[in-house]
This record gives C-alpha cells, structure tokens and sequence, in this order.
C-alpha cells in the first residue's frame, strides 16, 4: 500500500513540475514575442524623435548589431554600443525601405535566463516610398560614378572594363523585372532577461546569397 501511494505521489510530483516547466516555457515565448513585436513596431512607424527611448527599451548598452552591408567590426553596419546602434537604426528608418517582419512564425528558443531567436521579413525599396532609384535613375547614377571614379591602379583596364560591363548588365537585368525591390531578409538574435526584462545582446540582419558573394577578398 505505502509503494502505491509512494507511486501516486511521485506522480503528482513530477506532472506539477511537467505543468510549471511548460508554464515557464509559455510564458518566455509570450515575452520574447511581446518584444519582437515592439522591434517590429519600430521599423514599422519609423519615428526617428523616439529612437532613444525604443533602443533603450529593447537593448543592452554593448549591444552589438551585424547589418546586411557589414564586412568589418566597429564599422557603421557591424557596431557596438547604444549610441553606433542608435546610428545605425535611424538610418535604417531614414533611408533604409519598408521592411516588414513575419511576426507569425518566429524561431524562439531559449535556456533559462538567455534566448536566441530568428526571423523571416522583407525589405520593399521602390520609387513610390521614397526609397527607390527608378531604372533612369539607377542608371544616371552608374554612369556619373564612372565618370568621377578614381582609378584603381591594383586592378587592370581589362578589370575595370569587366566590371563596368558587370554592373551595366546587372542595373539592366535587375530593372527588367519592375523598379518595386522586394528583399527577403532573415533576422536573427541573441537575448537576454535582466531584473525580469528580456533585452537584445546582438542583432544580425542578412540577405540570403546564391552564387558568388557580392564581396570577395584580395589575395596578395
């Protein structure tokens, strides 16, 4: 009789403990997405007079933040610290387009007090939000920065030659397909809950690459 009850006790013990664990886990994930969500609401209304108060609310002080255009740390698009991030995100707001997050099926995961976490969205760039070149301009562009280039004395005429046929032949066949850009971006993050708040400690922004990086190292 005492085994039986033993048994039951021993139960009861461990579906208390299998129902609080995953009440932990419910409300983590409620939590982490409640500050997704306001990540989201950022980029969404883009309102630079509050920049300080949201990265103050979603950020550690050494953050760190890796964007799309980043190669270097301690770069505009690779920092560290509120105040390069602070930088960083304005210019996103600015000038950046309308980058829209896919809030319904993030990839939350997290271990006691630390979480990392990622994300789908799409960043839209075309003439009609102000974020855009139209093909002309697009153009116009590449052709004054031929004109104004400095020289590369490390790359050969044939080189040069090769690369201006290179980016003629991708603005041409990018605009083919409309002047509307729409990116897919992945968003991915590292948190961090402090006195009962769940922080960011690092951010990373990145475009999925097929082929050769756009980036490539010299070799000497």
């Amino acid at each position: 009789m005492r085994v039986v009850q033993s048994f039951r006790i021993f139960l009861v013990v461990v579906l208390f403990a299998t129902m609080s664990g995953r009440a932990q886990e419910i409300k983590a994930d409620e939590e982490i997405s409640a500050v997704l969500k306001c990540f989201a609401q950022g980029y969404a209304q883009r309102d630079t007079s509050q920049i300080e108060a949201w990265c103050n609310e979603l950020l550690f002080d050494n953050v760190e933040i890796i964007g799309t255009y980043s190669t270097n740390i301690d770069t505009r698009e690779w920092c560290v610290g509120m105040g390069k991030a602070m930088e960083l995100f304005r210019n996103d707001w600015l000038n950046w387009g309308d980058l829209s997050f896919n809030l319904g099926n993030p990839n939350i995961n997290f271990d006691n007090n630390v979480a990392w976490v990622s994300l789908e969205a799409t960043l839209t760039k075309s003439p009609q939000n102000s974020n855009g070149r139209t093909a002309e301009e697009s153009a116009e562009n590449f052709m004054q920065s031929i004109g104004v280039a400095t020289p590369d004395e490390k790359k050969s005429s044939k080189l040069r030659l090769l690369e201006t046929a290179y980016m003629s032949n991708l603005i041409l066949y990018q605009y083919e397909t409309g002047e509307t850009f729409v990116w897919p971006i992945r968003i991915s993050g590292v948190l961090q809950k402090v006195c009962g708040k769940w922080k960011f400690r690092q951010i990373h922004f990145s475009y999925p690459n097929r082929g050769f990086p756009n980036v490539r190292l010299t070799i000497n």
